[in-house]
C-alpha cells in the first residue's frame, strides 16, 4: 500500500513539471517586435529616473576631463525587457529620427544602434530572428542570450558564431564594437574599422553589470562645450564604472540617449542623424 501511495505520489509530481518550467521560463514580454507595455506616467519619479515592479532606471550626468557623460544603470526583471527595434525592417536601410522610433514601441530608456543598415557584413541576429551572417573577421560581435547574459566573440570569421551559447538561445546579436571592457578589464588592444579611435568624439557602449543588470554610457561630442573622448579614454572610463562586459556602438552625431521620449545628451546639436535602430529597455508591468 505504502509502495503504490509512493509512485501514485511521484507520477501526479512528473505530470505537474512540465507546467511548473513553462512558468518560470516563460518570457514578461514577446520576443518579437511588438511593443512594450506602455508606461504609466506616475512611474516617472523624475526627469532622470523611473520605476515600476518591473523595470528602474536611473540617470546620473558627470562631467571629467572636461567631457559630460551620462550614465544610465538599467534592473530589469526579464530578459525580454531588453528589446531591438528598426524604423522599417533589419532588412532595409530606412532611417528615422530616433526619439519617434522610442516612442513608437513605448521605450523607457532607448539608445543609438549598431549601424546595421551601413556595413553590409556581419551577425545580424534581432529579437531571435536571423538576418544576416557574414563575417569576415573584421569586428567583435556582441551576443545577447535568452537569460540577457552578454556573450563576446573576437573578430569572428564565417561559421564562427551560432544563434545558441552555452545551450541558450541568442535573441540579439550587434555587429560594431570593439569590446571595451571584458572581465572588467580594458583590453589591450581598442580599435575597429572606421572608429576614428585616436580622435575625440562622442561615444555610446552598452554593458552587463550583473545578472538582469545593464548600465549605458554615452560622452558628449567635442565643441558643443565638451572635449570629447578617444576610444580607449572612454573605455578606460567604462571600466571604472564596474561593469563585466561593455561593447561600443555607433557614436558621433548619431549617438542618442532618449529617456521618457526626449534626447538627453548632446540637446544643443543641429546635426544629429536619423538612425536605422533602436536598443531599448521597456516595460512590462501591467496592472490588474
Amino acid at each position: 500500500m505504502k509502495k503504490l501511495l509512493f509512485i501514485m505520489v511521484l507520477c501526479l509530481s512528473l505530470l505537474a513539471l512540465p507546467t511548473t518550467i513553462a512558468e518560470e521560463t516563460e518570457p514578461l514580454l514577446p520576443i518579437d517586435f511588438s511593443a512594450g507595455m506602455e508606461p504609466d506616467p506616475d512611474f516617472y519619479l523624475s526627469d532622470r529616473e523611473y520605476e515600476d515592479p518591473t523595470l528602474h532606471v536611473v540617470i546620473e550626468e558627470n562631467r571629467v576631463d572636461n567631457c559630460d557623460y551620462w550614465v544610465a544603470r538599467i534592473k530589469v526583471k526579464d530578459a525580454s525587457q531588453l528589446r531591438t527595434m528598426s524604423a522599417g525592417g533589419f532588412d532595409t536601410s530606412m532611417s528615422m529620427k530616433g526619439t519617434a522610433l522610442a516612442k513608437r514601441v513605448n521605450a523607457v530608456l532607448a539608445i543609438d544602434g549598431d549601424y546595421y543598415c551601413y556595413t553590409g557584413t556581419g551577425y545580424i541576429l534581432r529579437q531571435g530572428e536571423l538576418y544576416l551572417d557574414l563575417l569576415i573577421g573584421e569586428r567583435d560581435v556582441l551576443l545577447i542570450d535568452e537569460d540577457g547574459d552578454f556573450h563576446v566573440v573576437h573578430k569572428p570569421n564565417a561559421g564562427e558564431v551560432s544563434d545558441t551559447v552555452n545551450g541558450k538561445k541568442v535573441i540579439n546579436a550587434f555587429y560594431f564594437g570593439p569590446i571595451l571592457v571584458e572581465n572588467g578589464e580594458v583590453p589591450e588592444v581598442v580599435d575597429g574599422p572606421n572608429m576614428a579611435a585616436t580622435e575625440r568624439r562622442q561615444r555610446m557602449c552598452l554593458a552587463q553589470t550583473g545578472p538582469l543588470e545593464y548600465m549605458v554610457v554615452c560622452c558628449e561630442a567635442p565643441a558643443r562645450g565638451s572635449s570629447g573622448m578617444t576610444l580607449r579614454q572612454f573605455a578606460e572610463l567604462v571600466a571604472t564604472l564596474d561593469v563585466d562586459i561593455a561593447y561600443n556602438l555607433d557614436g558621433g552625431d548619431s549617438t542618442m540617449l532618449i529617456f521618457d521620449g526626449e534626447k538627453l545628451n548632446d540637446v544643443t546639436s543641429t546635426s544629429t542623424r536619423s538612425i536605422c535602430d533602436i536598443i531599448y529597455f521597456a516595460s512590462a508591468y501591467e496592472e490588474e
